[in-house]
């Protein structure tokens, strides 16, 4: 009997546990991605800095000044590409397990009905 408990409790668990691995999971990977996007515009901002301080001319500057804005731009646009394709990943694994977790409960509900329910 306390086998047969532990083994429901486990499988009540079950898809909060998934879930919550889904999460973790996917907020390491937005983190991970976060500090690379930063590292690389702090990277960029430096040799930017480094450029513009030997440049002589306006055209020069002006020059440097674009590229570092598309550069950074490219960036930012990956960096956000990057972000929703983890975060799209998480929510169509969590609605699988929600999906899944619903069919499970509506089975047993019509078990219980069918068990109770004259025919």
């Amino acid at each position: 009997m306390y086998a047969q408990f532990t083994d429901q409790v486990e499988e009540t668990v079950k898809p909060i546990t998934e879930m919550l691995k889904i999460s973790v999971d996917a907020t390491e990977k937005l983190a991970r991605q976060h500090t690379d996007f930063f590292t690389a515009a702090l990277n960029s901002n430096l040799a930017f800095t480094q450029t513009l301080l030997g440049q002589k001319e306006i055209s020069g500057v002006l020059n440097v000044q674009k590229e570092y804005g598309e550069e950074l731009q490219e960036k930012l646009v990956a960096a956000t590409k990057e972000a929703y394709a983890t975060i799209t990943e998480a929510q169509t694994k969590a609605t699988e397990i929600m999906k899944g977790s619903f069919a499970k409960v509506e089975a047993a509900a019509n078990e219980a009905v069918a068990k109770v329910a004259p025919k």
